[in-house]
């Protein structure tokens, strides 16, 4: 006998769609700060984005990148996100621009 599917033992899972923050680069291009971003589905899905800000500073552009990304509603998480500053042709890790990046996305999604 087959088992019958009903609302009194249908399982509900909430439904994530939301991107989440992998890693982020940051790049000085001539006189712009591109900030690339790698975003995760929850599907396994990668998307790739990029961000171009007219300052030099990097804490700046982590400012304004994590607020973009919270304000616009299709990225969930950016906790734990990966957050690299090129210098020299070499990629190094920033753990004040990550701790920076974090708090300006979860205070942008509390206002």
């Amino acid at each position: 006998m087959k088992a019958r599917c009903t609302l009194a033992n249908r399982v509900s899972y909430p439904m994530r769609s939301g991107y989440s923050v992998e890693q982020v680069f940051l790049k000085l291009r001539g006189g712009l700060m591109n900030v690339e971003l790698v975003l995760v589905a929850p599907s396994g899905a990668i998307k790739h984005d990029k961000l171009s800000f007219p300052t030099r500073s990097e804490f700046e552009a982590v400012r304004r990148g994590a607020a973009h990304l919270a304000a616009r509603g299709d990225v969930e998480h950016a906790n734990g996100a990966r957050v690299r500053v090129e210098r020299r042709g070499q990629l190094k890790d920033e753990a004040s621009l990550k701790k920076l990046f974090a708090e300006t996305f979860e205070d942008t999604l509390e206002d």
